[in-house]
């Protein structure tokens, strides 16, 4: 994840609540010079405890806030969380992408948890194996 978003100064917010860190090495420069990024979402899934260089991590991101607001001087690993760092809590949806090479057979829901013989017209959850994704059907 080193440099990431580096220089993305139209960013304002990112949801990253998804994203599960539990294996990276390096957030180096990860959000370097988001001069315009204010909101920060992230779950319990992103952690930096396997994360050796992070130095500058936060660097140049002055309107980023929050459970505490952006110091210039606190702009390492130790600011990625949402209990005493930058980030603003949002629980992970719990629904991930399906891969294209599963060949486990798929099982249709609706919006209210009913399952469907076969996808219908709007949105459906999908569930394969281990896997859930919501399809729109137009």
């Amino acid at each position: 994840m080193w440099t990431m978003f580096k220089g993305c100064s139209s960013l304002t917010s990112l949801d990253l609540s998804n994203f599960d860190t539990q294996n990276v090495a390096n957030m180096y420069g990860m959000f370097y010079g988001c001069v315009n990024l204010a909101t920060i979402y992230a779950s319990d899934k992103f952690v930096t405890t396997a994360c050796s260089y992070y130095e500058r991590m936060f660097s140049g991101c002055e309107k980023l806030v929050g459970a505490v607001p952006y110091d210039e001087n606190k702009v390492g690993k130790e600011m990625a969380n949402y209990t005493t760092g930058y980030f603003t809590y949002k629980a992970a949806s719990g629904i991930d992408a399906v891969s294209a090479t599963e060949n486990v057979a798929a099982e249709y829901y609706d919006v209210n948890g009913r399952r469907l013989n076969a996808p219908q017209k709007g949105i459906n959850i999908v569930k394969r194996g281990n896997r859930t994704t919501k399809v729109l059907v137009k």
